[in-house]
């Protein structure tokens, strides 16, 4: 969807800390872009409040669930936002843990499923309540409209 300039670089996931419970990595996410959501036009200079971009960024923002009742199909789709999709404007940005939203979404993939090219991940991701209308190509194509 959107480019990053790379990828994860050498170190970054191992920043990640180790036995953190599913819910509480994705938590740092969610509120990471609770947080920050504003962040987006000033990061994507260029585009306005009114680009399809940004308002499908700013509805998801709005419809993910906390962490205390998102599904894990749920979270599954937050993570592969997070590393293409409408949160993937984010993907280099640390928390104040200094660690990269990226860097959570990859673990949170290969910890919890298959990765994020897996079957498994990819069937959790189209399971998820908010892929319907809140998946980057489907609400691009709804707000290009």
């Amino acid at each position: 969807m959107l480019c990053t300039e790379m990828g994860l670089l050498k170190g970054d996931i191992e920043k990640v800390p180790a036995g953190l419970g599913l819910r509480d990595y994705y938590a740092r996410i969610y509120r990471w872009h609770k947080a920050n959501r504003n962040e987006v036009t000033r990061k994507m200079s260029g585009r306005t409040s009114d680009d399809p971009y940004i308002r499908c960024y700013e509805e998801l923002v709005d419809s993910i669930p906390p962490p205390s009742s998102a599904s894990i199909e749920d979270i599954m789709f937050v993570c592969h936002e997070v590393i293409s999709g409408l949160m993937e404007w984010a993907y280099h940005e640390e928390d104040e843990h200094g660690i990269k939203t990226a860097a959570y979404a990859h673990y949170i993939m290969d910890s919890f499923s298959d990765g994020f090219h897996g079957k498994k991940t990819k069937r959790s991701i189209e399971s998820s309540s908010l892929y319907p209308d809140h998946g980057a190509q489907a609400c691009m194509r709804r707000k290009s409209k």
